[in-house]
């Protein structure tokens, strides 16, 4: 039997499955949390904190500055967490590899996913330092994370970002009086910054804001059934004409919404 791309990997899932199972006890989980680059201190407080490196159970892991490559599961509120290292598609030019800690934690029967993301402001309104919700995405990047995949399925998009716990997160925001933006976040391949043009031609499609991530996550959590949640931490706006974007000034922006997505997060993982 010849095997494909997409096969072997879920294999490595399912490796990485038993690994968790046998070696770490971990067979259940309620909630993940994606942090995005420099977003590790908005997430909760976990107790009964278990990290499992990548590398320890034969999954890739990114090579991106503020992303751990580990696994950290913990307890919070009596719910089952997971903190989740994405991978970059831009890294490895394969999406197989993308899909992999998804395909894991939907093997635990993780039934909704919370995505971080340290994102561009596309809308003239924004400022370094608010936070969005996502309400729908639009995916420019010319690539589709399904592709290839071995048990092939068309997947509904039409509540990609669901929206009961869109309304929860805004309740909360609203109960501790955070500013909270919403709008539509658009996915670039990377790992280019965008330039001028593409910039003006997101905001002509009505885009909020823009990362490299993100929209291939939600993709494959709605193939696998898991509910999404989107939070974009806006971290530069293309206000200047000569300003000069890189990684370092990212995670040192990002740090200003911490405190305000851990307090949604807080209460969202309550409910």
């Amino acid at each position: 039997m010849k095997y494909t791309k997409s096969m072997i990997m879920l294999d490595k899932a399912e490796k990485a499955l038993r690994k968790l199972k046998k070696k770490y006890a971990i067979s259940q989980v309620d909630y993940a949390i994606v942090a995005g680059s420099g977003l590790m201190d908005a997430v909760v407080d976990l107790e009964n904190v278990v990290i499992v490196s990548y590398d320890n159970l034969g999954l890739p892991k990114s090579k991106v500055k503020g992303h751990s490559g580990k696994f950290i599961f913990g307890t919070y509120q009596g719910k089952k967490i997971v903190v989740v290292s994405r991978v970059h598609f831009y890294e490895y030019g394969d999406m197989a590899k993308v899909r992999l800690p998804f395909e894991v934690i939907a093997k635990l029967n993780t039934k909704k996913v919370i995505l971080l993301t340290s994102s561009g402001g596309i809308n003239k309104t924004f400022r370094v330092g608010d936070i969005m919700l996502i309400s729908d995405h639009i995916n420019f990047t010319g690539q589709n994370p399904l592709i290839g995949i071995e048990d092939l399925k068309f997947t509904s998009m039409t509540n990609a970002y669901d929206k009961d716990m869109f309304k929860a997160m805004e309740k909360i925001a609203d109960e501790h009086d955070i500013n909270v933006r919403q709008g539509v976040h658009i996915q670039f391949l990377g790992p280019s910054y965008e330039t001028k043009a593409e910039i003006a031609l997101a905001r002509n499609f009505g885009v909020d804001s823009v990362s490299m991530s993100t929209v291939f996550d939600c993709i494959i959590c709605n193939y696998l059934g898991i509910k999404v949640a989107g939070i974009a931490s806006i971290v530069n706006t293309f206000t200047e004409d000569n300003q000069q974007l890189n990684h370092t000034q990212v995670l040192i922006d990002a740090k200003k919404t911490c405190q305000k997505i851990k307090v949604i997060l807080s209460d969202l993982l309550k409910e």
